[in-house]
């Protein structure tokens, strides 16, 4: 991982499959983000403070911590109420999108529908806009890329 710079922007990729964590690191990496990765929620929430990131990708099926808990837990702390959480998931359950959206969750993105170019500039979008961020209200279908 580079070292951040001031300029650079901060994203914690927060993901069980080893694959989609290092595709996302990757791609991050080359736009020009500074990455960590965490493998699960747990440590995802134990890196939050440490690594202050200035946006979230989280999966939404984890062991352990799945990502509903971790943006209710994010979401509970006052430093972290504002930051720009990305959802990205296979579930198609619509109760558990719902809950991710109720949670605090500003998109959620379909994993299999990703477009990684449309990622980055979405992070892009998120993190260069300096109005509060629109969350997701349940009735909202899963958003997707692409």
């Amino acid at each position: 991982m580079p070292i951040p710079t001031r300029t650079m922007k901060k994203i914690l990729i927060i993901e069980d499959d080893p694959v989609m964590g290092r595709v996302c690191e990757k791609l991050l990496i080359k736009h020009g983000f500074a990455v960590a990765l965490a493998v699960d929620g747990a440590a995802g929430l134990a890196q939050l403070t440490e690594f202050q990131p200035d946006a979230v990708l989280l999966d939404l099926m984890m062991p352990k911590t799945n990502g509903v808990e971790v943006l209710k837990r994010l979401r509970a702390q006052e430093a972290f109420r504002e930051l720009p959480v990305i959802v990205l998931t296979n579930a198609c359950v619509p109760a558990l999108i719902s809950q991710a959206a109720e949670a605090g969750a500003n998109h959620i993105l379909d994993k299999s529908k990703l477009n990684p170019v449309a990622i980055t500039e979405l992070l892009r979008g998120l993190l260069h806009v300096g109005a509060k961020l629109p969350t997701l209200s349940i009735n909202e279908p899963l958003q997707k890329l692409g």
